[in-house]
Order: C-alpha cells, then structure tokens, then sequence
C-alpha cells in the first residue's frame, strides 16, 4: 500500500475539492466573472463567438486534445497490460480506472444539467435565458447539457496522475502537478474562448474529477489496509495452528 502524503489523508483531500464546487457556487451567485469572462472573446458587431468555428481552435486545439487524451490513455492500457504481472502496474490500472470513472461521471451530470452554453444564450446572440447556479430554472433554459464542461474533464481526468505521483513518485510530484493542471487549463481555456462554456463550468469539472479521484484513491487505500490485515490475521492463525 502506497505512502498517503499530509494533503491526501482522509478527508482533507475530499474536502479541498468539495470546497472548489463550493466556491464555483459561489462565484456563480454571487459575482458576474462567467458573463464578464465570456464577452472578451464575444464580437458583438458579429453577434458571435469569433473563434467558435475557427479552424485552429474548433480542429486543432479542441479536437487534437481529445484525441491526444485518447491516445494515451489506450497508449497506458496498453503498457499496463502488458505490466499486469507485476506490482509496478498498479498505479497505471489506477490511473486508467480512475481518469475514465472521473470523465465518465463528469458527461452523465453534463447529459442532466439544465445548463446551456454561452454561445446559445440571449447575452451572446442566442436565444436561451441564463441563470446562476442552484438558481431556478428558467422556462426558456435553451437545450441545456453545458455544465460541467466535458472538454475540461478532457484535461481534469487526469488528477489521478498527481495522486499516483504523490504516492509512489514523490520526486515527480511537482512535474506532474504542473502538467496535468496546465492541460486542464489548456482545454477549459479553448472552450472558454470558443463560446462553449463559462468559467465555472470547467471549475466545475476540475472539481467533478478530484472528487472523483479522491473518493477512489481513498477506496483503494482502504481495500488495500484490510487486505494486509487479512493477511496478517490469516499469518497469526496458521502460526497458533501449528503450534
């Protein structure tokens, strides 16, 4: 079982990513950052998103991030597999379950949210009511499906990598840090741009995949704990037995 760092010992960890939702909330509510945000990339002589359909943003940037997401993670699966026999693949299947458990259960509450984007909203040339989190929902909602943003989880699926670093690569940690959040902004940023979604629709989605991560690398600590007890209990009743 892996080292648990101060900063990942239960609950401290879950808390901090309950406190981002918390504080997405919260800007929602009570500020104007999402509208103000999203008009820096509006062109309101247009009455549209400039880089929406540009191609260096809509192809290049929006789906050669996913794509590159893709490839490496069967790029992963497929080096863990070939691993399985030994212990050092461990934290590569954890990586795997966890990045597509995260993005999976980012897209189901995306799928439910009444949420629209920016680009379809009245404030940008569309022609759905925006409304605040947790506020209630409008009966011109537009067609919804915009929040949390699936594209940043395309980025934020992979905080499980810094959770693996933390515990079995500590030297990596700040490399890894560093990388998995630059990408996460990377592709929150392309969506903020193009028109598709608000600011705290990609905090959102950071704090969908830590949560995430952070419930299951506390699943896999505890299955790990009650399996060396196990063995210990099993150990002390085959020494009294052959006593």
């Amino acid at each position: 079982m892996p080292s648990r760092p101060f900063l990942l010992r239960w609950p401290i960890d879950t808390i901090m990513w309950l406190g981002l939702a918390l504080l997405t909330v919260i800007i929602s509510r009570e500020t104007n950052w999402d509208i103000t945000i999203s008009s820096w990339f509006y062109n309101v002589a247009q009455a549209q998103f400039p880089l929406k359909e540009e191609a260096l943003w809509s192809s290049f940037f929006h789906k050669g991030s996913k794509n590159l997401t893709i490839a490496i993670w069967l790029g992963m699966a497929i080096f863990a597999w070939r691993e399985h026999r030994y212990k050092r693949a461990a934290p590569w299947f954890f990586v795997l379950i966890t990045s597509l458990l995260a993005v999976s259960i980012n897209g189901w509450l995306k799928a439910q949210s009444a949420h629209s984007c920016p680009w379809a909203l009245t404030e940008f040339g569309g022609t759905a009511d925006y409304f605040r989190l947790l506020a209630p929902v409008p009966e011109n909602s537009g067609p919804g499906h915009c929040l949390p943003s699936g594209h940043s989880a395309v980025g934020f699926m992979w905080i499980p990598l810094m959770y693996v670093a933390a515990c079995w690569w500590p030297k990596q940690l700040q490399r890894v840090s560093i990388l998995v959040i630059s990408f996460g902004l990377f592709c929150s940023g392309i969506q903020i741009a193009r028109g598709a979604h608000f600011a705290t629709h990609t905090m959102m989605a950071a704090a969908v995949c830590g949560l995430t991560t952070s419930l299951c690398f506390h699943a896999y600590q505890l299955r790990a704990y009650f399996g060396t007890s196990m063995m210990h209990i099993n150990s002390l009743l085959r020494a009294e037995s052959t006593q």
